[in-house]
């Protein structure tokens, strides 16, 4: 989950401090006629109402900022059916608050000769947090166009700057219907088909919370959000715009099971100011999940897992093999199966090269016919370190790596010698040796 080697979309100038909107929640234009573009502050406060009525399960203010016109008929079909869902979720923050004007005259005329001349599209921003799972409110853009409807501000579309590259985000209650399973530790979003499935899941993350808890420590939410998504456009949205690298979740699961990709963890970034991840969520891929066994299972959840609690602690700096390790280390403690059992690829690459001469690179993990190998050598490498300080020291090399500011090869240098009081060629030439010992 390092930056720039993790599913990582950091929320440039980001506001996570709610804007005051002071403008009341009647949206009726003092004097003004259906014809005239709606006032910044008229927008403002739809946008308030807009927010209240989520917040308030309130259906009718809600449906009542949508455009009732033939033209937006799609949109308010598919708003209504997202409120429906959103009603489930325990929402601790819902709000909107308008951004820069946008410029874009072409846009702007398509949205008038579609809802009339009042029409206008604007750039808004949604905060949006889950009780228990979001620390701190994640920052969406949605480019929305408003219009103005027997003297009220309402919404019509959400697509009217995507041929700009506008797009709107899109959570998972807006891509069809969604059941959600709370658990102790964690909340499951998934089609109500796999009813089954997400209870499941939920269990699984509740017997993993505790475990990684106890080599982690309490200094995390403790709480898990869970994606299914139901389609290939949902999943893509789970995964957020930065979806070219990052964890694929399979290691040691993979080992056992034979299935990959079951299921990644990905963050909306970093707060600047605390650290703490942006709209942590562990998304699953429901075919490969199906894959697993109840032991498969456990691995690859409490692996995803130690990546939710271990991410305010990863950094630009954190070598994939660090990261990767480490969750590998936790998800297989007390599992009961042999090293040679979870490094089966390893022991076979071992077989046919000889041992790696380095420690497996960022690359090694996306790439097909290494991936596997590269997981098993990061997990032998971090059960090295805790054999030689504990789990509590590996927490500690951990985060002195991610939370260094230096560069990658500094940083690791740095804890090797602050925590092993070895060198980085010393430590590998360790390792290796162990490698011999453990698979050779």
């Amino acid at each position: 989950m390092g930056a720039g080697r993790r599913r990582l979309r950091l929320l440039a100038a980001c506001t996570l401090v709610p804007a005051v909107l002071t403008a009341a929640a009647g949206c009726s234009g003092s004097g003004a006629d259906d014809s005239s573009a709606p006032t910044t502050a008229q927008i403002r406060a739809a946008l308030v109402q807009h927010a209240t009525a989520v917040r308030d399960h309130d259906r009718a203010t809600f449906l009542a900022g949508i455009d009732g016109s033939p033209a937006a008929a799609g949109f308010r079909r598919s708003q209504a059916a997202a409120f429906a869902n959103l009603g489930r979720l325990p929402l601790r923050r819902w709000t909107y608050t308008l951004a820069a004007p946008v410029h874009a005259p072409d846009a702007q005329a398509r949205a008038r000769a579609r809802f009339g001349s009042s029409a206008r599209i604007v750039k808004v921003t949604l905060h949006v947090a889950i009780t228990g799972v979001d620390a701190v409110p994640a920052a969406h853009s949605l480019w929305w166009t408003v219009a103005r409807v027997d003297g009220h501000v309402v919404i019509c579309a959400d697509n009217g700057l995507a041929r700009q590259g506008g797009v709107s985000w899109r959570g998972p209650w807006d891509f069809g219907a969604v059941t959600v399973v709370h658990g102790t530790h964690s909340l499951v979003l998934g089609p109500p088909a796999q009813a089954g499935d997400l209870r499941r899941i939920a269990d699984t993350v509740d017997q993993a919370v505790p475990a990684v808890t106890r080599v982690w420590g309490t200094h995390w939410a403790r709480d898990v959000l869970v994606v299914v998504p139901n389609s290939p456009a949902a999943d893509l949205a789970a995964l957020g715009d930065d979806t070219a690298t990052g964890d694929t979740g399979a290691g040691a699961g993979q080992a056992a099971d034979g299935a990959d990709d079951a299921a990644v963890t990905v963050t909306d970034g970093q707060d600047a100011l605390t650290g703490q991840p942006l709209n942590p969520r562990i998304v699953v891929e429901q075919r490969a999940f199906d894959g697993l066994s109840a032991v498969g299972r456990r691995i690859v959840f409490t692996h995803e897992v130690t990546h939710v609690a271990s991410a305010a602690a990863t950094g630009g700096a954190s070598p994939r093999w660090v990261v990767e390790g480490f969750a590998e280390y936790v998800a297989n403690l007390h599992t009961g199966l042999a090293v040679r059992t979870v490094a089966a690829e390893l022991v076979a690459s071992v077989r046919r090269h000889g041992l790696p001469t380095a420690l497996p690179g960022d690359d090694s993990f996306d790439t097909a016919g290494t991936a596997a190998s590269a997981y098993e050598q990061a997990w032998l490498a971090c059960r090295l370190i805790a054999s030689k300080v504990g789990a509590s020291g590996l927490v500690r090399f951990y985060t002195e790596v991610g939370r260094s500011g230096l560069s990658e090869r500094s940083a690791l240098s740095g804890a090797l010698r602050s925590v092993l009081h070895e060198s980085a060629a010393r430590f590998t030439a360790q390792w290796r040796a162990y490698l011999g010992t453990e698979v050779g």
